[in-house]
């Protein structure tokens, strides 16, 4: 039977149309894991394109039960045509791989500490915030959380998740069993996009399961920058009063050798202040990061100031740089250009117990 275009088109933008008036109708207010939203928003919006012919002479599509499953609340006929499980686990993997990558400071963490905090807390968290936010959602239409948030809750939540919504589209092509669409998506509270590239997989009965994700790590990588550019404005004020006390005029890095087993270096950085304040510091708290934007490393570093006089002052800190981390491995390779080097206060602590401090999450 030969598919008409015009009509295929048609009939898949009515289909949009139909997805994008439940998800305004139902709101979705989902204060949860961005697995469990887009998971959902994978149920209502793709696969829209998914088999035009079938779609006009069988009952229904994975996506189509999917969301009967979501209004009748039903938990056990939404896990059928999707595979939630499998999602999860693509989320959590991609997410946090792209978060350590982000945050993770050599000079705290060695590689092994990294592994046991990814396999034995950050991922177990994850997953299960999202198993149980997912469940409660499908099984009540509500999310509720406890009073403390675990660290993934916590993240999730203002990333936005709830405010998620599909823009386009990609029809999906054919291989084998298995059909490949591309979603672009929007968060509109944090105002960036991201794609998922979805796998659709027929099963022995001639159905079709939403099995896979990839690019999760998208919507990490466009919280960060989003995040980044509003902690940016929030923190410039803060940063000029800190200006006022302790100014960074120049810095040098000289390499200090390494680990005895020569797979670390260490660099000592020489920093350059000037120091003026109208009361006893107790400690100035800052960052020594490595490269820019998404693909920087951090080592944090502490001055005691304690009995530090007024006026220009030299201060010498160590920045370890991690094999394992690409712009430190790069760093060791092939030399580090001063460009590539920044040095970032973070935190003035006074002797009396006040403080000045940069934001490192939007305000309630």
């Amino acid at each position: 039977m030969a598919i008409n275009p015009d009509a295929a088109k048609d009939s898949a933008a009515r289909l949009l149309g139909r997805a994008r008036s439940v998800v305004t109708s139902k709101a979705f207010k989902i204060f949860a894991a961005v697995a469990v939203f887009l998971i959902v928003m994978v149920a209502l919006g793709v696969g829209i394109y998914d088999n035009v012919q079938k779609l006009m002479n069988r009952p229904g599509t994975a996506t189509q039960e999917a969301r009967k499953a979501i209004e009748a609340h039903d938990l056990a006929k939404f896990n059928q045509y999707v595979d939630t499980d499998a999602l999860i686990e693509q989320a959590a993997t991609q997410i946090l791989t792209a978060q350590i990558n982000s945050s993770m400071t050599p000079a705290t963490y060695s590689v092994d500490e990294i592994k046991t905090r990814y396999e034995n807390q950050m991922k177990p968290d994850f997953v299960q915030s999202a198993r149980a936010a997912l469940d409660e959602y499908i099984t009540t239409g509500k999310v509720t959380y406890p009073a403390t948030l675990t660290e993934a809750q916590k993240f999730l939540k203002q990333s936005g998740a709830a405010s998620c919504e599909i823009k386009s589209l990609t029809k999906p092509h054919l291989e084998g069993h298995t059909q490949y669409s591309t979603v672009m998506f929007y968060n509109p509270q944090m105002k960036f996009g991201f794609e998922l590239e979805l796998e659709i997989r027929e099963d022995a009965d001639g159905g079709w399961r939403i099995s896979s994700a990839k690019g999760f790590e998208n919507y990490f990588a466009g919280y960060l920058r989003a995040l980044n550019k509003r902690l940016a404005a929030l923190n410039a004020p803060i940063a000029h009063q800190m200006d006022d006390i302790f100014l960074v005029k120049s810095f040098r890095v000289e390499g200090a050798g390494g680990d005895e087993y020569g797979f670390s270096k260490n660099l000592n950085v020489s920093i350059k202040a000037d120091v003026k304040s109208d009361k006893p510091l107790l400690k100035v708290v800052g960052r020594i990061n490595i490269g820019k934007g998404e693909s920087t490393s951090v080592a944090p570093f502490e001055i005691d100031m304690t009995g530090v006089a007024q006026g220009l002052q030299t201060f010498n800190v160590i920045k370890t740089l991690n094999p394992f981390v690409k712009t430190d491995s790069d760093a060791m390779k092939h030399g580090l250009r001063k460009r590539d080097i920044h040095i970032e206060i973070a935190e003035i602590i006074f002797a009396d117990g006040t403080n000045l401090k940069l934001l490192d999450e939007l305000p309630d």
